[in-house]
């Protein structure tokens, strides 16, 4: 992978997690957590690409912050979202359906533990936005 490469992977992170956002605001509050996670997934995965490494075909972000040797602070953001990945779509993860698991206050802390990411990591991956984004 590369920095063109890299740069995509952020571009499509930062995509999903203001579509997270925008979810919740719309009462989508299973999406929102999926995309909250995939957001996430998709930072780590730009991170992993910036070092010129490989990007698995995985979704377990507390896997891909292990790889990337995060620290504490930031992993715990990340811990809070591993199991939305499968908890948000799936009707056979839980007694209830994916729909049901999540209200306005779970997929609220669930995009305000992807930005808490976002935010953390911000230092690593700067250098991958465009000109004049912040």
């Amino acid at each position: 992978m590369n920095r063109a490469a890299a740069a995509k992977w952020l571009k499509q992170a930062l995509h999903d997690l203001d579509m997270a956002g925008r979810n919740v605001g719309i009462g989508g509050y299973d999406t929102a957590a999926f995309l909250a996670h995939q957001s996430v997934e998709k930072l780590l995965k730009a991170l992993l690409a910036a070092q010129g490494r490989t990007t698995p075909k995985m979704h377990f972000i507390d896997e891909l912050a292990e790889q990337l040797d995060l620290p504490a602070a930031v992993r715990v953001h990340i811990d809070g979202l591993t199991a939305d990945y499968m908890l948000s779509r799936y009707p056979d993860v839980s007694d209830l359906v994916p729909y049901e698991q999540y209200d306005l206050a779970l997929a609220n802390e669930k995009v305000r533990a992807a930005r808490s990411v976002f935010a953390l990591l911000k230092e690593r991956y700067a250098d991958l936005l465009p000109e004049g984004t912040e």
